[in-house]
């Protein structure tokens, strides 16, 4: 990660070098903040990943007599970071004041009201005017001193959460490197001034406020919850240091799609949709075992718990479950006395095949509540939970060792994938196997399916990590296969080790990644080049079409479909409905950009001249599904991989 740091020569900016992280820290006469063109040209020089903005002019007595300095820097050179950040995936963090809150009360939150008491204060509250501007930015409102206080009284009435520098330095980069948004504070405990003092200074004389000739305010103090949780894990959101798999530290970020909302967070009102927290959406190659990841993950149970994707909606699917029955039945031998467990089963619907096709016993795990209930509706039993060592344990006790568990697309979904697969190994039959079906990671490039990458999806996945989790965790790929489904996925199977003759598949599949450049991050990088072409020419395209008079409109409110909008900043300005057959989805309206899901009733009242087709692995099943609209003029786009218009 590039970090380019200003004010690096100041208290924090000196302290922050000691971190042992790499800084890009030019002098001032290297970069003059004030200067528009100087900080465009440092930008453009050095194409930093995170700017951490701490120069500052904070000097209180000097900015009430002259506010110049302040002005200059603390508003106008802000403005010009932002300014240039602007167009780009920059982040940028600023430090900011406690003194921007009322200062008669403390325990501040982020949230409450800001009255700044002093012209210093002023000055940095207009610098986050203009920080906010930047879609990936961080407010730190903070305070701290020199690591010594050297002051010989301290107030005994006056109360922060002021810090000393060295002790506040390492926090202030965790935040700076996280993917926390919006504001937060950070800072020490509430204490008086002279209780802080006092740490460092035990010489330190008491004095009240009103003994100085300077006023200054009585409480600062801020609550620092929001930071102490995150430090804790009890944020939304956290940040990926290492690799999922191989646990190495070196990670490479190829590709960024900005700030994006979760991709199946529907809202009720367009509003409501438009004003949707929004995440960092980056993707990290490991340079050790060539996983590809996000480098965020967001807390499990925000993402799945109630669940608006219903696999039985789709019949393609259904009829690509029934294949699979068939075919896995027949490679495992499945009779009516073995069980088969789904993990994250959704509504019941692949399990609903296995009892048809093969008449097996079958139960479902899925920690949705509502999609729980339609698959016990559906005949099909169902754990209301989501998969752990404890629930493997579970199943054993309560009723057997399943002869297959199966996952389909949920392998990309887990971040503990060890726990994942040790909980297998600890349930499955001595001759059992886990299949697991996920979208594959060569299709993810070859095909552009830049769209595919969303918060569920954690993992973009090859064999070759796989067989090294594997071979850690007691389990062995003894066979993979190749599906067309969702734009190109893998059927993977394992079972414990040396229990199956392994198919020469599995070389066949490491063999063909590494002669194409799988292992290597070039292939990434340029990848992320084509994809930025990608999301422009169609963006330009929609928006010729819009300009032009048409009538656009999209089918499919899916998660691929929302990345693909919200990348292509795409709203309801240029897509005037989504079609939808969920019924969970119709009448909301779509994450971050408020475009409104509709049934298909309105594609015969008010049919477009366009119609997007956002689930395009399934595009030949929705134009014969929608024929009328086809028969009457309608034209389909297809964005993946490339603009593409079908007519009539």
């Amino acid at each position: 990660m590039q970090i380019l740091l200003t004010g690096g020569s100041g208290l924090l900016g000196t302290e922050l070098a000691k971190l042992g992280v790499p800084l890009i820290k030019p002098a001032r006469n290297e970069l003059d903040i004030s200067d528009a063109a100087s900080v465009a040209a440092m930008i453009d020089q050095w194409a930093p990943d995170l700017i951490i903005h701490a120069a500052a002019a904070t000097d209180n007595r000097k900015i009430e007599i002259d506010p110049t300095e302040a002005v200059t820097t603390n508003i106008i050179g802000t403005a010009h970071l932002a300014a240039a950040c602007l167009g780009s995936r920059i982040r940028l963090v600023y430090l900011s004041t406690d003194y921007v809150y009322k200062g008669d009360q403390g325990v501040y939150t982020e949230s409450d009201e800001l009255a700044p008491g002093n012209l210093y204060a002023w000055t940095k509250l207009g610098g986050e005017a203009a920080v906010r501007a930047v879609p990936n930015h961080l407010i730190i409102r903070t305070s701290f001193g020199r690591g010594k206080f050297d002051y010989p009284a301290a107030f005994t009435d006056k109360w922060s959460s002021k810090e000393y520098v060295d002790i506040i330095a390492p926090d202030i980069l965790v935040a700076a490197m996280s993917p926390l948004t919006g504001v937060v504070n950070i800072g020490g405990p509430k204490r008086s001034l002279y209780e802080y003092a006092k740490e460092r200074n035990p010489d330190v004389k008491p004095i009240e406020r009103q003994q100085s000739s300077h006023d200054s305010p009585a409480d600062t103090s801020m609550d620092l919850s929001r930071w102490t949780d995150y430090k804790a894990g009890r944020d939304v959101v956290r940040g990926v240091n290492e690799c999922r798999i191989c646990r190495s530290p070196d990670l490479v970020k190829y590709l960024d799609l900005g700030m994006l909302p979760l991709a199946n967070n529907l809202a009720s009102s367009a509003s409501d949709a438009r004003a949707m927290q929004r995440f960092p959406m980056q993707v990290l190659y490991c340079r050790e075992c060539s996983l590809s990841q996000l480098s965020v993950v967001i807390d499990p149970r925000v993402l799945f718990s109630h669940y608006t994707y219903r696999s039985s909606v789709n019949k393609g699917y259904i009829k690509h479950c029934r294949a699979m029955a068939d075919s896995t039945g027949e490679l495992l031998s499945l009779g009516p006395e073995d069980l088969v467990v789904d993990i994250a089963g959704n509504d019941g619907a692949l399990l609903g095949e296995f009892k048809v096709v093969l008449g097996v016993n079958v139960l479902n795990v899925d920690p949705a509540e509502n999609m729980s209930a339609i698959a016990e509706s559906r005949g099909v039993p169902t754990m209301n939970k989501f998969w752990s060592g404890d629930v493997a344990k579970e199943i054993v006790e309560k009723h057997q060792k399943p002869k297959l568990i199966t996952a389909t697309n949920v392998f990309a979904h887990v971040d503990d994938v060890h726990e994942f697969f040790e909980a297998v190994q600890a349930c499955v039959h001595e001759d059992g196997a886990l299949m697991l079906e996920f979208p594959y990671g060569v299709d993810f490039i070859e095909h552009s399916e830049f769209d595919t990458i969303y918060f569920e999806h954690l993992s973009y996945v090859l064999i070759q990590p796989v067989v090294r989790l594997a071979k850690q965790t007691g389990l062995e790929v003894f066979d993979v296969q190749k599906q067309d489904i969702h734009g190109g996925t893998v059927r993977v199977f394992l079972g414990h080790q040396g229990r199956h003759t392994v198919n020469e598949s599995v070389a066949v599949f490491l063999a063909a990644e590494k002669d194409g450049g799988y292992h290597s991050e070039d292939k990434y990088l340029t990848w992320n080049r084509d994809i930025d072409h990608l999301i422009a020419e169609l963006s330009r395209e929609l928006r010729i079409l819009k300009q032009g008079g048409a009538k656009i409109a999209a089918f499919a409110a899916s998660a691929k479909g929302n990345t693909l909008l919200n990348s292509c900043g795409l709203d309801a300005n240029t897509i005037d409905y989504i079609v939808d057959d969920t019924p969970e989805k119709i009448g909301r309206f779509s994450p971050g950009n408020g475009i409104a899901i509709v049934d298909r009733s309105v594609l015969e009242s008010d049919p477009p001249d366009y119609l997007i087709i956002l689930a395009w692995n399934f595009a030949e099943e929705i134009m014969a599904n929608t024929s009328a609209y086809r028969e009457n003029g309608g034209k389909y786009i297809l964005p993946i991989p490339s603009f593409k218009v079908v007519d009539a």
